[in-house]
């Protein structure tokens, strides 16, 4: 990455951030209006993306390990971006530094493991997304 979208990206995340904290009571509101996933609706299984509303709003309000239970992937996608911005960060000293695994493995294990804990979700009623409460 050059220099010029390092320099945008570094202070466009941060802004973005901010915004996103400073506009989240009105993200919490509209979050109430989205529609009930239809997969769960028509099958009475949990798709992939079951959870993650109620996961994102699970974080907005700091609780990280409700959001991890609602649906797993949208906290670890937070944790690879503050790992990305910290690469982004830490490559202005002139070094490129390499936290995240650019192994193609880990990325097939990652998935392997999202893949099984979506399924498993359907038969465990332990691993299955809470039903909304606030």
């Amino acid at each position: 990455m050059n220099k010029r979208y390092r320099i945008i990206a570094a202070i466009a995340v941060p802004c973005a951030v901010l915004l996103l904290f400073f506009m989240r009571e009105r993200l919490l509101e509209l979050s109430g209006h989205f529609p009930r996933c239809s997969v769960y609706l028509l099958t009475g299984y949990y798709c992939p993306g079951c959870g993650n509303t109620r996961s994102v709003r699970a974080l907005m309000h700091g609780d990280i390990l409700l959001a991890v239970r609602n649906n797993p992937i949208i906290p670890f996608s937070c944790l690879a971006g503050i790992i990305a911005y910290t690469e982004l960060i830490a490559g202005f000293s002139g070094r490129e530094v390499k936290i995240l695994p650019r192994k193609t493995w880990f990325w097939v294990a990652v998935a392997v493991v999202f893949a099984a804990f979506y399924v498993l979700r359907n038969f465990f009623p332990a691993l299955a997304p809470l039903a909304d409460v606030d």
